[in-house]
């Protein structure tokens, strides 16, 4: 009876100690299933390779503008150009600049430069330099002012016989009557302005000397008297006003 008894404890302990195994391992078991995992954003960025975000990050980055095609406002050149005071312009540079297109005018047409470091060149330089100066107290590019013309201004100077010549062809004589030995014309320096429906603005020197050797080779009379062959000389007069208006004279020698 004793032996039976001792058994059946036994079988109990048994049964006892195994169910409890059972249920630890169980429990064990349901709490590996409940651990959570990476998000679904953190799966994409490894799988797609790109390292912008943190893993398990859900943070989208905000595109920069030239991530999202789009450009930061920028200054345009359509809008117009600022105001370049009339003392930042150099009237000798402007006076040297028409002189070299000139020279590439005249190359262009065939004929020899004009000469330089003559007397003649600088008596011709004051010459046009002080018509250019009246040019400016009148306000416009004119041949002709209080009744002294080109031709005035040639026998006043003692450089009228001086400066005649004969043509390339020898068979007549170019004299400085009917403001045949020069060419005067006006532009603006620094300052936007319209010309045949256009804004314009010269900003250099060399830009505003291009300009009044450009408006000379378009008219046929300037372009034609300055390119003559037997013209070897030329005197330049610039004058620049406080407002940036330029007016300049060209006088020819043969």
């Amino acid at each position: 009876m004793v032996k039976k008894g001792l058994l059946a404890i036994i079988a109990v302990v048994l049964l006892v100690v195994l169910g409890t195994g059972v249920l630890v391992g169980a429990q064990f078991a349901g709490g590996t299933a409940e651990t959570p995992t990476q998000t679904t954003d953190s799966q994409s960025d490894d799988g797609g390779g790109s390292p912008t975000a943190t893993a398990g990050s859900s943070t989208t980055a905000t595109p920069t503008p030239e991530a999202s095609g789009t450009v930061a406002p920028t200054e345009t050149a359509t809008q117009q150009q600022e105001s370049i005071p009339a003392r930042e312009f150099n009237e000798q540079n402007v006076s040297n600049y028409v002189r070299q297109f000139l020279n590439e005018e005249r190359e262009a047409a065939g004929v020899p430069p004009f000469e330089s470091g003559l007397q003649t060149e600088t008596e011709l330089n004051e010459m046009a330099k002080g018509h250019s100066e009246q040019m400016a107290v009148e306000g416009q590019a004119i041949h002709k002012i209080d009744d002294v013309s080109s031709t005035d201004r040639y026998e006043n100077t003692g450089l009228y016989d001086r400066c005649t010549f004969k043509s390339s062809e020898g068979d007549y004589i170019e004299q400085p009557d009917r403001n045949r030995f020069e060419a005067v014309e006006q532009t603006v320096a620094g300052q936007t302005y319209e010309e045949g429906g256009k804004e314009r603005f010269h900003a250099t020197d060399k830009e505003v000397a291009r300009k009044i050797v450009d408006d000379w080779m378009a008219w046929p009379d300037y372009q034609e008297r300055l390119t003559l062959r037997n013209a070897n000389i030329v005197g330049i007069g610039v004058e620049i006003t406080d407002t940036g208006n330029v007016y300049v004279t060209a006088n020819i020698c043969g």
